[in-house]
């Protein structure tokens, strides 16, 4: 089933409510027009009876007086759209001025004389109103009855007429209703095809492009400034991933090149035993570096998409960092470089992603202290977090490196040479996936020839 437009549910919805509107307004004039009608016919026959009264009271008794007949003949004569009727109480007919049949009670009119009663009703097709009343004939004369009827003929053809141009007018006014209302829908959700026209003009060699959050509406300003966000994070995304390529490139030319080189030449001409097994074993140290940099590249591309602990377990850090020690003994000794630690503390995580992610910033220090340097160790066990420094002293690093230090394959020649001994230069990559994947953060400091590292994990 397609899916309507927003612009067309607005103008249906917009014309429904013109419908209702329209609808109800009309029901209401209609109502309106047909009780002044009835007002007016019901007040017009009052007016009639009361007359009618009067003047029968007003005849006089003597010689040759005139009779009921005579006088309404001469008075209502001229107004053949009102019939009026006399009765007698005792059931003789004085006067009519139509053959119609008056649907009134007699016996009530006669139990509360001079007060009118009203009715309506059907003869045939043909719509009457009527008004009776009982009153005292004069002179002695029996008591009578009173009865005026109008025919509604007119009125129900102007209704029908007023009814039928109604409608033509509803229908007209809803069709504008429903145009006008597309042309302000469409005005409305003009931020909306500025904010598509906007997300389409976003590719991959455009991704700085960002909506007006200014020019757009105060409902649709979050949309926009999330919309934004999500650009920013594509943008980034897009940017690290370029520069991944790049530095993966490389990263890997070099050891290939290397290793292309040693095999062309030691296959130029025909070489000793020993000499072969030298170049073999050079290209082995080239590809175990090979071999370590796609572990890397594998370890931090699973750390991208949620990387799982394969354990936890619970354990004592400082005795952790005893056995680092024992390991690295023999390159600090090598270094002159001291090491020492203070502090305890428990930690819950996975012991051996632990392990590698200090092993990484215990590798660089000694690498990058001094002679005579000292790298300091120090646990921290906080109520909410337990907090690791690795500090040492060496070059500082600077500011603007300070933001870069955790990318993949970053190097700042300040705090770090380009030597035999240099790493791959992922682990700070994967420290910081380590410690992320243990929910804690990672920062560093540098200042006044002193590094520090900190570690934070959430209890």
């Amino acid at each position: 089933m397609p899916i309507v437009s927003l612009t067309t549910r607005l103008t249906l919805l917009f014309a429904l409510v013109s419908i209702a509107v329209f609808a109800s307004l009309g029901f209401l004039i209609k109502h309106s027009i047909e009780e002044h009608f009835v007002a007016q016919d019901f007040a017009e026959l009052d007016d009639k009876i009361r007359t009618t009264a009067n003047l029968v009271k007003n005849l006089k008794t003597g010689e040759n007086p005139p009779s009921i007949h005579e006088v309404m003949e001469n008075t209502v004569v001229d107004h053949d759209s009102i019939i009026i009727k006399i009765d007698s109480s005792s059931g003789g007919q004085l006067f009519a001025s139509g053959p119609i049949a008056f649907p009134f009670n007699k016996t009530q009119l006669l139990n509360k004389p001079g007060q009118i009663q009203r009715t309506a009703w059907n003869e045939g097709d043909i719509r009457y109103r009527g008004a009776a009343m009982a009153i005292a004939g004069g002179d002695g004369r029996p008591r009578l009855i009173l009865s005026a009827a109008i025919e509604t003929t007119r009125h129900r053809v102007f209704m029908q007429q007023f009814a039928k141009e109604l409608s033509g007018l509803m229908v007209a006014a809803t069709l504008f209703s429903a145009l006008l209302g597309w042309l302000v829908a469409r005005q409305g959700l003009a931020p909306l095809r500025l904010m598509r026209a906007k997300a389409k003009s976003v590719t991959a060699t455009r991704l700085d492009q960002r909506l007006p959050v200014e020019t757009i509406p105060a409902e649709l300003a979050t949309l926009a400034q999330e919309l934004n966000r999500m650009f920013d994070r594509l943008e980034e995304s897009f940017s690290r991933l370029t520069h991944f390529s790049s530095d993966i490139a490389h990263e890997l030319r070099t050891p290939i090149s290397n290793l292309m080189t040693q095999t062309q030449v030691s296959l130029s001409r025909a070489r000793s035993t020993q000499e072969y097994q030298e170049i073999l074993a050079s290209n082995v140290e080239e590809l175990e570096k090979l071999s370590r940099m796609i572990s890397d590249m594998l370890f931090l591309a699973k750390a991208e998409h949620g990387l799982e602990l394969p354990s936890r377990e619970h354990f004592a850090l400082e005795l952790e960092i005893v056995k680092l020690f024992d390991f690295y003994e023999a390159l600090a000794d090598e270094r002159q470089v001291r090491m020492q630690m203070q502090g305890s503390g428990e930690l819950i995580g996975d012991r051996l992603m632990i392990d590698r992610a200090i092993s990484n910033l215990l590798s660089n220090a000694i690498r990058y202290t001094p002679e005579d340097g000292l790298i300091d160790l120090h646990i921290e066990q906080g109520i909410d977090a337990l907090t690791l420094t690795i500090c040492n002293e060496g070059k500082t690093i600077p500011e603007q490196d300070l933001t870069y230090l955790f990318d993949r394959f970053y190097r700042c020649d300040q705090a770090r040479g380009h030597n035999e001994t240099e790493g791959t230069g992922l682990g700070l990559s994967i420290t910081r996936a380590i410690v992320n994947a243990h929910g804690g953060h990672i920062s560093v400091k540098s200042a006044n020839n002193r590094t520090c590292f900190t570690l934070s994990f959430p209890h």
